[in-house]
């Protein structure tokens, strides 16, 4: 119990009062009394100490630690009397949410006010001394409850690796924070940053050096910990606990043997006096790998990154294999190895090499693999003369370099092994998709850092490896310098594809198959075993790596793992991703290329017996099969696309006699790019003209919060506004109305969804792509486009619509891959002569010419044709596999069947440009008065849509409430579209024709279906 003493709190507040009414008090000027309080008040048994840790004014370290000899109680934060603790300064507020969130037990004063937070949490407050600095008696008590609850709490002996992981985020988080506010400040620091940016990652920034110094520091320690036999200390653990062979963090660790700035010393020697609490011997016990088939080290990562960082692993594309993934690739690999190489992982020539090792799952499994094979002590005589040499790893990011070696350092340890001093694996700090630059410092780190990249550099370009696993990153970037060269081969032969593929083929995994297939192809003979995102196995821009792959291999086996949430599959994902994942096994028996169809490629879906999957019932299935196993399907790949998945392709040679759109069409481009529709685009010509209005006018902030814009992908309202204003100056000498009546324009957003936006016809803050070259071709005068998709990765192909306006990119499905096509009927284009703009046809001349003979059409007649043809059930039945692969292509009927089609086309074109006068009532359709769209949903019972609790939409028959055109229910998109607006009557008369005009569409569908249609 605190004791009540009166007395000693009322010579508190006249020293506090004293202070104050000097005149030139500073923060510091109060703390003697405070400490000198505590002490006085909290008996002797607690047995606490009260430690004053700021030398100097700093933005990083607790005013006062409070401990025990065995633990740490808690810290205590001071502010000036005059500042209102409930309304803190922002740099005060900035520190304090950062205090709160990462300290157990943290208390909060101003010398009068006393706020208690503990586990982030306010448990307790009170005034001790009023505005004149005279003490409350009655809040005595209060006041000392609050100082009992402070001192309840302490950090307890941390027994689990959830625990310690959990403390040691929170930790990192501060240290983090600090580094980066101080860091420009400490000469030490920025010599690390420059180097880790000269010889590491050119691209780092300072929030990147500051989590990774972070990191660095506290996996060090950590390791430490496992490693001494004696408690830690600053030095010890450079000298002692970081092994030598790890020169690169050896040389880290030396900078805190230094005399330390306050802000970093008191949260390295809180970790150090926290590690030297912890329970290693039980937790050491709980770290034991393969035991039970899991990895508990990788567990700690998880842990240790949902509290610290959690999007960290995204924003690299860093994601920690299961084990049941990684053990049924090293089996697989070591299985094949025997059955066609007559070897085993730990033979002599078996060079292994994981190029995106992470925390080191994979060798580890590796590791584990060899010591059930290799039985007794002969595995370490194995270990010594072999396994260190040919066992190697690449890893960019510091952290799991050092967790890799721990982690392998440990699992030998389990077997009572330990390496040397100057013994390690060799997992080397690199960016395995580059080369090293010529160095250009000469500092100790530098050299240390360069030693790490020319080793690995011999690996990647000299040394013979056979075996290559792994989990490569998801992260589109450009190529740059030697992988950019090996790429160009996935990109032979695409032609105007190529701008699209740079995208899709930049993503890191399929760098990191470039890099492994020419390793492999390098050493003649050998194994890739990877898991990646699997959009490879049968995307478009993929067909040339897929041909190259099997130009390289001999053996590819493919066991499709699925769970792509974005492609609509049930199935859960064995990562927490929305991509779906394979895993691939590459085998190559002999030396040089062969023609692709000498590959042979084995296939097989865990799904498509079972249905959808849990992400348990696929670890199953990999713990208990492997290569051998499995009842693989074996798979013809054919040019052009060479698919790694099943197709029914054998209406090939029929369907490839059609010409396809964009051999018809002369221009075509995919749908604008916004930067931010939330704020690009409006409901209403009156919306954005008073958003373009506002964004002149208004400072950025309170444009901000009028129309709750947040600053996210390229979009912001300063970029915007200086293009609008540049704009408005350069073109319109100021002329407010004459811009917004050029420059305001209707876009089709979704089907039957019309929006208004502000188009500039070049980039700028608005769009990211405007695509100008072919959207004004829809707004220099009267046209018709055709909206189509060129890949359907979600469902059947429903992908087709028709436009008189500009397109968005999502306008027929937020899947990326599914962007919506506009292909315009006319061009407008100037005759350099006249001056004047001439619309001619977007159709090449000489299919002009196969129109006229074959139909004697026009260009309007044969556009409606195509549309008919897009939506009959047999034609998309029947070519239901090649309409998921490229542009439609479209039969050229006789002319009996054109002219059917062509009749019931033009009808279809009028609907779907709502060029057809549909009058409607809505007068009897509205079941309730509150028209605000909050939960769209379909009532059955009573045929209609319910869009909140008490309103539903009436007369809208199931079947219409189902119609899709590409992956939008039209109607339920165009009512979530407006969630949390009220719906306007235009509005409402509106879904009601579109009702209308689906149920015609419906019918007019049901009439192609009869068509029987007959070439010449």
């Amino acid at each position: 119990m605190i004791p009540t003493k009166p007395g000693i709190l009322r010579g508190y507040a006249k020293a506090v009062k004293k202070i104050y009414e000097s005149g030139d008090a500073t923060e510091y000027s109060y703390r003697k009394p405070l400490q000198s309080l505590l002490e006085a008040l909290i008996p002797k048994e607690y047995n606490v100490v009260i430690i004053h840790e700021s030398k100097r004014e700093t933005f990083g370290a607790p005013d006062f630690k409070v401990t025990t000899p065995t633990t740490i109680v808690g810290y205590i934060e001071t502010k000036k009397p005059e500042i209102n603790l409930d309304k803190l300064p922002k740099k005060d507020k900035h520190q304090v949410l950062r205090y709160r969130e990462r300290l157990e037990n943290f208390l909060l004063t101003n010398y009068k006010d006393f706020i208690l937070y503990q586990d982030n949490k306010e448990v307790a407050s009170v005034t001790l001394l009023d505005e004149n600095f005279n003490l409350i008696e009655r809040n005595i008590e209060k006041f000392n409850r609050l100082l009992e609850r402070f001192l309840s709490k302490t950090t307890p002996k941390i027994k689990t690796p959830e625990e310690l992981a959990l403390f040691l985020a929170k930790r990192a988080r501060i240290l983090k924070d600090v580094v980066l506010e101080n860091m420009d400040d400490n000469e030490d620091l920025v010599g690390l940053y420059k180097a880790f940016k000269e010889h590491l990652i050119s691209t780092m920034n300072k929030t990147e050096f500051a989590d990774a110094y972070a990191q660095t520091i506290v996996y060090g320690l950590f390791m430490a910990r496992f490693t001494l036999k004696e408690p830690l200390n600053r030095y010890n653990v450079v000298f002692k606990g970081i092994p030598k062979s790890l020169k690169v963090v050896h040389e880290i660790f030396k900078h805190i043997t230094s005399e330390l700035p306050d802000y970093l010393e008191w949260i390295i020697e809180e970790l150090i006096a926290v590690l030297n609490n912890v329970d290693v011997d039980s937790i050491r016990e709980k770290f034991r790998f393969g035991a039970d088939g899991s990895d508990p080290f990788l567990h700690f990562y998880e842990d240790f990154l949902a509290t610290y960082n959690p999007e960290l692993r995204q924003s690299r594309g860093v994601y920690y294999t299961p084990i049941p993934v990684v053990e049924f690739i090293v089996n697989s690999v070591d299985e094949l190895l025997q059955d066609k190489f007559n070897k085993r992982l730990h033979d002599k020539d078996v060079t292994i090499l994981d190029p995106a090792v992470g925390t080191g799952t994979f060798l580890g499994v590796v590791l584990d693999r060899i010591h059930r094979n290799v039985k007794g002590t002969l595995f370490q005589v194995y270990l010594k003369e072999r396994l260190i040499n040919n066992i190697y790893g690449f890893e960019i990011l510091i952290s799991p370099y050092l967790a890799a070696h721990l982690k392998l350092s440990m699992i030998l340890d389990q077997w009572g092994i330990r390496l040397g001093d100057n013994e390690r694996f060799n997992i080397y700090l690199t960016d395995a998709l580059s080369l090293t630059r010529p160095p250009e410092q000469a500092g100790l780190f530098e050299k240390y850092l360069d030693e790490e990249s020319t080793k690995a550099d011999e690996v990647k370009t000299k040394t013979r490896i056979f075996v290559i696993i792994g989990n490569p990153p998801y992260d589109v970037k450009p190529s740059e310098g030697w992988i950019a060269g090996l790429m160009r081969d996935y990109l032979h032969g695409l032609g105007v594809e190529k701008e699209r593929a740079k995208n899709s083929l930049q993503d890191d995994y399929v760098k990191f198959i470039r890099f492994a297939q020419w390793k492999i192809e390098q050493a003649g003979k050998g194994i890739i075993g990877f898991i990646t995102n699997n959009s490879y196995l049968d995307g478009l821009v993929h067909r040339r790596m897929r041909q190259s792959l099997m130009e390289t291999f001999d053996e590819i086996y493919v066991l499709n793992l699925h769970g792509n949430k974005r492609r609509g599959e049930t199935d859960e994902n064995v990562f927490d991703i929305q991509q779906g994942v394979a895993i691939v096994l590459f085998v190559k028996l002999k030396e040089g290329k062969h023609k692709a169809e000498n590959c042979k490629v084995y296939y097989y879906s865990v799904v498509h017996d079972a249905g959808a999957l849990t992400r348990y019932e696929k670890y199953g299935f990999l713990r208990s099969n492997t290569v051998r196993e499995i009842r693989w399907e074996e798979l013809i790949p054919e040019g052009p696309y060479y698919f790694f998945v099943p197709k029914d392709l054998s209406l090939g040679k029929e369907y490839g006699k059609f010409p396809k759109l964009d051999e018809i069409f002369l221009d075509r481009n995919y749908g604008i790019i916004t930067a931010n529709d939330s704020a690009t685009l409006a409901f209403t010509r009156r919306e954005m003209e008073q958003r373009i209005k506002d964004l002149l006018s208004l400072p950025e902030q309170q444009f901000k919060n009028k129309y709750a814009v947040t600053d996210k992908n390229t979009w912001t309202v300063k970029q915007a506004k200086d293009a609008v204003s540049e704009d408005l100056k350069k073109n319109f000498n100021g002329n407010l109305q004459a811009m917004l009546d050029l420059r305001l324009q209707q876009v089709l957003y979704r089907p039957f969804d019309i929006r208004w936006t502000y188009y500039l016809p070049k980039s700028d803050g608005f769009f990211r792509r405007p695509v100008f070259n072919i959207m004004k071709h829809m707004i220099l005068g009267e046209n018709i486009g055709l909206v189509t998709g060129r890949i359907v990765k979600k469902g059947q192909f429903k992908h087709v619509f028709v436009t008189k306006l500009p397109i968005e990119f999502s306008v027929l499905s937020t899947t990326t891959s599914e962007v919506g096509y506009l292909f315009p009927l006319y061009r407008y284009i100037k005759n350099e002569l006249t001056g004047k703009l001439e619309k001619t046809p977007n159709i090449k001349p000489e299919f002009i010419k196969v129109l006229k003979e074959k139909y004697g059409t026009t260009p309007e007649d044969f556009l409606y044709y195509v549309y008919a043809v897009l939506h009959d059930p047999k034609y998309r039945k029947r070519y239901a596999e090649f309409l998921k692969i490229d542009f439609p292509r479209i039969p050229l009927y006789n002319k009996e069947t054109f002219e059917k089609y062509k009749k019931i086309g033009k009808e279809l074109v009028e609907l779907h440009l709502m060029k057809k006068n549909i009058p409607v009532d809505i007068g009897d359709k509205i079941e309730g008065d509150n028209l605000e769209v909050e939960k769209v949903k379909y009532d059955k019972k009573k045929q209609g849509v319910r869009i909140n609790k008490t309103t539903i939409l009436l007369g809208i028959p199931e079947e219409v409430w189902n119609y899709t055109i590409g992956g939008y229910k039209v109607i339920e998109k165009y009512l979530k579209g407006r969630k949390g607006r009220k719906l306007s009557l235009d509005e409402l008369e509106h879904i009601y024709k579109v009702v209308e005009i689906i149920k015609r569409t419906i019918e007019l569908v049901k009439e192609l279906e009869k068509i029987e249609p007959k070439f010449d």
